[in-house]
């Protein structure tokens, strides 16, 4: 072999020794990347659970913009499983995305018109450090959180359904702190239940009796149950009703 094809070979594999460093340097933060934790747990019947996770940028990179990608279970007549699983990291281009939070959207349905369901918010926040008392993930690499939602009931002012029960969903414990550097690969378990007891949305307005909850008639002055209440008819599924939820004493 000439000298100088011998001079050229060693700058091809030199020069490939160096490419060969320089992509290992340039890809071994990736390797972080596709990193995921699994959000899961049990919904009651005619509830549906939407998760959506919000990336920003984290390696400072031009032209990178904030992002979402969302998770829905869907409603199904009867209590229903539901499992998750949310990326903590991805690449968009030669951007690193990294996960800052999960909104929740809790969904119930109480009928099978369009305007009988409603939601309510819950979220998870990644954080660097936990707050002081915040739950943290077992030794198994579980966290599990339960939460419960009530039914709020009142009487529609929408003039479509005038009068008509219609209900607001309230759920209590559907929030979470979870460390950035601990979440990959672990499981956060978040269960609902629904109260059986439901109660009204506005205090004074409704009285308890023994065969229920009974409106008030509102006065010129005000929308509360004065003394004594006089009570007033409601609507419901289409019914002229007394009471709720038997509708008849």
């Amino acid at each position: 072999m000439k000298s100088s094809n011998k001079t050229k070979l060693g700058r091809i594999l030199l020069c490939s020794s160096l490419l060969g460093l320089s992509l290992s340097a340039c890809s071994s933060p990736s390797s972080l990347i596709g990193e995921s934790f699994t959000l899961e747990g049990e919904l009651p019947a005619n509830f549906s659970l939407k998760a959506q996770a919000h990336y920003g940028v984290a390696n400072g990179c031009d032209g990178g913009r904030r992002q979402a990608k969302s998770f829905e279970s869907g409603f199904q007549d009867d209590k229903q499983q539901y499992r998750f699983t949310i990326p903590v990291s991805y690449r968009d281009g030669l951007c690193e995305m990294r996960l800052a939070r999960v909104g929740l959207f809790i969904h119930g349905r109480y009928g099978d018109k369009d305007w009988q369901q409603t939601y309510d918010n819950g979220g998870l926040e990644i954080v660097d450090k936990l707050p002081e008392g915040a739950p943290g993930f077992d030794a198994n690499g579980i966290l599990t959180r339960q939460a419960e939602c009530t039914w709020w009931f009142q009487q529609s002012t929408a003039k479509s359904r005038l009068g008509e029960i219609s209900k607001l969903l309230n759920c209590n414990g559907t929030g979470a702190h979870l460390a950035a550097n601990e979440l990959p690969g672990k499981v956060v378990r978040l269960g609902f239940r629904v109260n059986p007891e439901e109660t009204p949305s506005y205090d004074r307005r409704w009285i308890e009796t023994a065969a229920g909850w009974k409106p008030c008639q509102e006065t010129e002055l005000s929308e509360r149950c004065q003394t004594p209440p006089v009570f007033k008819t409601f609507k419901m599924n289409g019914r002229e009703c007394t009471v709720y939820p038997n509708c008849t004493e």
